[in-house]
């Protein structure tokens, strides 16, 4: 899991994310090969470089 807040790359804290997660109603999951030195999210989304989607968090 990666945490991205505030532009910062570094490992995220799972109660964290959950409680994001919830509050949001759902994630954005995507899966990397390999994990870029800078996230550029347009890339990564729409190149074919990683694939996932919204994952809804159950009611």
């Amino acid at each position: 899991m990666v945490d991205t807040v505030d532009g910062a790359l570094g490992p995220g804290g799972m109660g964290e994310w959950c409680a994001d997660v919830e509050r949001a109603g759902g994630a954005v999951v995507l899966s990397v090969g390999e994990l870029p030195e800078a996230l550029d999210w347009a890339h990564l989304i729409g190149s074919g470089v990683a694939r996932g989607g919204f994952v809804a968090c159950p009611v």
